[in-house]
Formats: C-alpha cells, sequence, structure tokens
C-alpha cells in the first residue's frame, strides 16, 4: 500500500534534468530540508570524497525523519527507495538537458559528455528506483515541461 504523506522524497535524473530545482520548489511545498548528494560527494575544498564516506554520509541523510534527496550514488538507492514516501525521476529530452548544462555551466566538454551518456549508464538504474518503490512510494516519472507543470499544479499525492 502507497503513504500518502510526504516526508521522504528521492529525486533522480541526469544532469540539467532539473533536480534541484525540483527539489527546492518542492521543499518550500512540503517544508522538508533539502539534499543534494553532490554536496556529499564532494568535500568543501572540490575533492572528491571516498566511497565509503559519500556512503556513509548519503545513508545519515536516508536516516532523518524527514528529507528531499536529489541526485546520484547508486551505492544507496536502496536505501532511499526503501524509505521514500515519493520517488521522481526526471527525464526530459536530451536536447533540453544539453541546453541547461550549456547555460548553467557554459561549454564543459566533460560534462556534456557525461551528458550525453547518462541514460545508457544510468537510465534503467533510475528506472528500476521507481520499479522497486512502486509498492510503498508515490512514483512519478517527468519527462516534460507538461509533466513537471502538473506535478507543480497538482502535488505529489494528485499526480
Amino acid at each position: 500500500m502507497k503513504r500518502m504523506a510526504c516526508s521522504r522524497i528521492m529525486i533522480v535524473g541526469g544532469p540539467g534534468s532539473g533536480k534541484t530545482w525540483l527539489a527546492r520548489q518542492l521543499g518550500l511545498q512540503y517544508d522538508l530540508p533539502v539534499h543534494a548528494v553532490d554536496d556529499e560527494v564532494w568535500d568543501g575544498n572540490g575533492h572528491l570524497r571516498a566511497p565509503d564516506d559519500i556512503d556513509r554520509r548519503v545513508r545519515q541523510l536516508t536516516a532523518q525523519d524527514k528529507w528531499i534527496i536529489e541526485g546520484g550514488n547508486g551505492r544507496t538507492y536502496g536505501d532511499r527507495v526503501e524509505r521514500a514516501d515519493a520517488i521522481i525521476r526526471l527525464a526530459p529530452p536530451i536536447w533540453q538537458r544539453l541546453h541547461r548544462v550549456l547555460r548553467r555551466d557554459g561549454l564543459q566538454i566533460e560534462l556534456l559528455r557525461w551528458t550525453l551518456r547518462y541514460d545508457r549508464v544510468f537510465g534503467a538504474r533510475d528506472c528500476r528506483a521507481l520499479q522497486d518503490g512502486s509498492e510503498t512510494a508515490i512514483c512519478i516519472d517527468i519527462r516534460s515541461n507538461k509533466d513537471m507543470q502538473r506535478l507543480m499544479l497538482a502535488g505529489i499525492a494528485k499526480f
């Protein structure tokens, strides 16, 4: 049976898909703290943390009573899926994601390449998160601006 209260929201998707924007909007709407996985991946000096440290940090966030966690780290997907009340996958068209990344980050070739490869590398994992959470969480697949507008107008429970 799906839970209707939204106190733990997992948001996944590739670069430029709108994860951060959506997390902030939902954080305001549902009065929930927002956490980005990237903040746990990189330390304050821009250095990559060790995988065990990243996992520990993300799992500490997941153990809290209220959260929105946006971003990757597939090693902790299961933890988040298990506790989430809502799981939202963002998969707008690739041209839109590329445009957003270019506008946000400029011409960073590696990031643009990663944006192009994301669906092939992690798309199935993101879809699996929706499938794995379908019995206990509200699962939403956003593929267009129209889907996003509908979510923002209707809210998670009525999407």
